[in-house]
């Protein structure tokens, strides 16, 4: 691609510079990146041909079936949430300086993954937190009716101040689906510690602690 690239950008300065117009090929090279992206997916059995549309690494932690891809094979425990803090807790000394979390399948909660992706390939982030969801939600004194915490109102609670202390009690916002880019930075402001701590939850075969740790992202990442 990159051939056919430089190739087309050659005839095209050809073209000008027939015309009389001085070009260069530098005239139509994009900027460096003076970051380094990374995809963080963490798969069960969704098709992944998407990635194939984005110019960034892409690191797959597998739960289901075989992708066809290289991945890294996890036990099928804690939903996305726990994907995300075994990679944070496994690369925290050598993280990405920007890195999208996001489940196998984004496009249910953000239809226009791939125009965000592109826009941060590009650009990067203008903060250190960025939600990708098209749907936010707020909740306010840690109480959440959404599924499943009718059956399990003390569910936020019991996470958010197992994290960040009995008192703390703020209205929160999250993105459903928990799709979102971070800074290493970001991710650093907590010591290695309070992920080691934070996996924890996912120790058994519950699989409801992944639903508060989507609703505490933004709160994690400092937002």
């Amino acid at each position: 691609m990159e051939m056919k690239n430089k190739s087309r950008v050659n005839n095209l300065v050809a073209a000008l510079k027939e015309r009389g117009i001085d070009v260069s090929e530098e005239s139509f090279s994009q900027p460096k990146q003076n970051f380094d992206l990374e995809l963080v997916i963490a798969r069960y059995n969704e098709d992944l041909s998407w990635i194939d549309r984005l110019p960034c690494k892409s690191t797959i932690y597998n739960k289901g079936s075989h992708c066809g891809r290289y991945c890294y094979t996890l036990s099928n425990i804690g939903r996305e949430s726990h994907t995300y803090l075994y990679h944070i807790i496994n690369n925290y000394s050598d993280l990405s300086d920007l890195i999208v979390f996001t489940q196998g399948d984004p496009f249910p909660h953000c239809p226009d993954f791939i125009d965000k992706i592109q826009s941060i390939v590009q650009k990067g982030l203008d903060k250190p937190f960025r939600n990708l969801s098209s749907w936010t939600l707020s909740v306010q004194e840690l109480k959440c009716d959404y599924w499943p915490y009718a059956n399990w109102p003390n569910l936020v609670p019991e996470v958010a101040h197992s994290l960040f202390g009995k008192d703390f009690n703020r209205p929160i916002w999250f993105g459903a689906g928990a799709i979102f880019a971070v800074t290493k930075e970001a991710i650093r402001k907590h010591p290695l510690s309070f992920y080691e701590k934070a996996i924890e939850f996912h120790d058994t075969n519950n699989d409801g602690y992944a639903h508060a740790f989507e609703r505490l992202w933004p709160t994690i990442f400092g937002e």
